[in-house]
C-alpha cells in the first residue's frame, strides 16, 4: 500500500521514502566521564574521534526533506571545532521550519561560541542535568557540582539568541535513576527558572551490572501485569500466595496447597496465552515486590514533576513506568537515520555502536547494524539501498518476540556473547525484541 510522496504503509506505520530525522554524532570525545554513560563502562571500545566536515556534507541530499537534525551522540558536540560550520551548512539546505539542535553537558560553552551557533541557525539546545545535589551518590553525573556553571551557560545562550530570528528552544534531559529520581521535580523547576521550555526524562540503560540496580523501568507489559494481578488475587482468595510458586519447583513430593498453586499458575499462563500475552513469572514476582516497597513513590514524583512543569510552562516528556503493550520504534516510524562519528549510517541509537549493556540480569552484547558510510556515498543513496529499506520494513512489521516478557530470557539468541545476532526464536532477522527504546523506556532529543 502506497501513500503520498512514495510513502508505503507497513502494518500500522508508514515507511518513509526519505530521512525525516537525522542524528549525526559529530564526535565521540567528551570532557566528562558520567557514571551512566557507555564510555564509563568496563570494556567499552567505542573509538574516539571527530566526524570530518567533508564527510558530514554528504548528508546534503537528504536535508531538503529533513524535519529535524540533531548534531550529537555519544560525545560532547561542543568539542568539535567545526560544529557551527556544520550547523550553518545544514541550515542553508533544510526547510525553514525544521529543527536544528544538539544535546550537550553545556560546560564548554563560551559567549563567542554561543553567538556563532545562533548565527549558524541552531534553534534547539538540550542540557543534560541529572541532579542538583552536589553530593549525589553514584559517581560523576550531569549537573551535580556544576549547576552554577550551567546557569551561566543558560544566561550565555539567552543573550546570544536575544536578537536571533530563530527563538531558542532551551531544554534539559534528565536520566531517571534510583539514586537521583527524587531530584526530578527540582530539576524541572530549575530548568523553568532558567528559561527552558521543555524537559525530556528517560530511564537509564545499564552499561554495567552495578547500574542495572539503578533502573526504575518495569519491563513487564501492562497486559502481562494485569493477568498476573488477576491470578494473584485468585490465589489469595484460595488462601495461597503466588509469591510461593517458584519456591518448590524442584520439590518432588508437594503438599496439597503447592499442587493447587501449581495448577493456578498453569491456568494463569493458559489465560495469558489465550490473550496473546507473554509472561515472565519471575520478573512479575520481582516487580510486584518492588512496587509494594515503592508504595507509588515514583508515580508521585512524576505527578509532582508534571505540576511543576505546568507551573513553569514547560513541555514535559515523561517515559512510561513500565513496558508498553504496543511496541513502537520511533526511529523507524519517524524516518530517522543515525550517523556515527566514523560516518557509518545506522537505523537507530540501539544499534549504531559496538558495546555491552545489562538487561534482565545478564550482559548483552550489541553489534552495530550499518548500511553504508558517508565517506563513500551520500545519505540519500544509503537510505534508498535495498538492504536498508528491507530492514525498515521488517522492523515495522513488529513481529519480534517480546523478549523481556519471555520466561526464557535471556536466551542465546539475544545475548550475543558468542556470535552476532542472526534470528530470534520466531525466525525474525531484526534484533529488536529486547530493545528498551521500542518498549518505551528510553527517550532522546531526536
Amino acid at each position: 500500500m502506497t501513500g503520498q510522496m512514495g510513502e508505503s504503509v507497513v502494518g500500522r506505520a508508514v515507511l518513509r521514502p526519505f530521512p525525516a530525522k537525522i542524528q549525526v554524532e559529530v564526535t565521540t570525545r567528551c570532557n566528562l566521564r558520567c557514571a551512566m554513560c557507555v564510555k564509563s563502562a568496563a570494556g567499552c571500545a567505542i573509538p574516539e574521534g571527530d566526524l570530518p566536515l567533508d564527510v558530514f556534507r554528504n548528508i546534503a541530499p537528504a536535508l531538503p526533506t529533513c524535519e529535524a537534525l540533531v548534531l550529537s551522540g555519544i560525545g560532547e558536540p561542543l568539542l568539535h571545532p567545526d560544529l557551527p560550520g556544520m550547523a550553518a551548512f545544514a541550515r542553508a539546505r533544510m526547510p525553514d521550519t525544521s529543527m536544528l539542535g544538539f544535546q550537550t553537558n553545556g560546560l564548554l560553552l563560551t559567549p563567542e561560541l554561543a553567538r556563532r551557533l545562533s548565527a549558524a541557525g541552531v534553534d534547539t539546545i538540550c542540557l543534560s542535568v541529572d541532579t542538583l545535589d552536589h553530593a549525589a551518590p553514584g559517581g560523576v553525573l550531569h549537573g551535580q557540582g556544576e549547576t552554577d556553571r550551567l546557569a551561566r551557560t543558560c544566561d550565555m545562550l539567552h543573550r546570544a539568541f536575544a536578537r536571533s530570528p530563530r527563538p531558542l528552544r532551551l531544554g534539559v534531559e534528565f536520566v531517571l535513576m534510583a539514586d537521583t529520581a527524587p531530584q526530578l521535580p527540582a530539576v524541572v523547576r530549575w530548568a523553568g527558572e532558567r528559561g527552558a521550555v521543555f524537559a525530556i526524562v528517560s530511564h537509564v540503560l545499564a552499561y554495567d551490572a552495578a547500574m542495572q540496580g539503578q533502573s526504575l523501568f518495569n519491563p513487564n507489559t501492562v497486559k502481562a501485569t494485569a493477568v498476573f494481578q488477576k491470578w494473584k488475587a485468585r490465589a489469595a482468595q484460595e488462601g495461597l500466595d503466588i509469591h510461593d510458586s517458584l519456591s518448590f519447583l524442584t520439590t518432588y513430593h508437594r503438599t496439597d496447597g503447592q499442587k493447587r498453586l501449581t495448577e493456578l499458575v498453569r491456568r494463569m499462563h493458559e489465560d495469558a496465552h489465550g490473550q496473546g500475552v507473554w509472561l515472565h513469572l519471575r520478573n512479575l514476582l520481582d516487580w510486584d515486590r518492588r512496587n509494594r516497597r515503592d508504595g507509588g513513590r515514583l508515580a508521585n514524583l512524576f505527578a509532582e514533576a508534571r505540576a511543576v512543569a505546568r507551573e513553569g510552562g514547560l513541555e514535559l516528556r515523561l517515559p512510561p513506568l513500565q513496558a508498553e503493550d504496543a511496541r513502537r520504534c520511533h526511529f523507524i516510524e519517524d524516518g530517522a537515520a543515525c550517523v556515527t562519528a566514523r560516518g557509518d549510517v545506522s537505523p537507530c541509537q540501539f544499534l549504531w555502536h559496538r558495546y555491552a549493556c545489562h538487561m534482565d540480569g545478564v550482559q548483552k552484547h550489541i553489534r552495530p547494524v550499518t548500511f553504508g558510510n558517508l565517506g563513500s556515498e551520500p545519505l540519500d543513496a544509503v537510505w534508498a539501498s535495498p538492504a536498508y529499506a528491507e530492514f525498515r520494513r521488517d522492523v515495522l512489521e513488529y513481529a519480534s518476540p517480546y523478549c523481556a516478557n519471555c520466561a526464557l530470557v535471556p536466551c542465546d539468541d539475544i545475548i550475543g556473547d558468542v556470535s552476532p545476532f542472526e534470528a530470534d526464536c520466531l525466525g525474525g532477522t531484526v534484533p529488536c525484541g529486547h530493545c528498551l527504546w521500542c518498549m518505551g523506556g528510553l527517550q532522546c532529543l531526536l
